[in-house]
């Protein structure tokens, strides 16, 4: 609780809300510009907010170096609530996705 009242205080923008479950995968495109393939890993986070029955779906890249999906660690358990920090706040046909940045865990309140 003492990191997520920190954060805030820095300015930085914290989602509190119980954590619902998550998955990490390897996600593999082709840039349409150059042709050249493109990969990296992303773990996406499902969360419920406190105070609304809303879910929101936070995305975080893993990173820079980690190229398996198996060395990825999620250190979050399932129905405890946390505060994500955000990068970034949307609402995409009717759903609410947030970005999380590299290197950043959920804190647990």
């Amino acid at each position: 609780m003492e990191k997520a009242i920190e954060a805030m205080k820095q300015g930085r923008i914290l989602l509190v809300g119980e954590f619902r479950g998550s998955r990490v995968e390897n996600i593999s495109y082709v840039d349409k510009k150059t042709g050249q393939k493109n990969a990296f890993i992303s773990t996406t986070y499902l969360v419920e907010r406190i105070g609304g029955a809303e879910s929101v779906m936070i995305t975080q890249p893993a990173a820079d170096g980690v190229v398996d999906v198996s060395t990825v660690k999620v250190n979050a358990v399932k129905g405890k609530t946390y505060a994500f920090e955000l990068s970034g706040l949307e609402k995409v046909r009717g759903v609410l996705k947030a970005r999380m940045p590299v290197g950043v865990d959920p804190l647990p309140v």
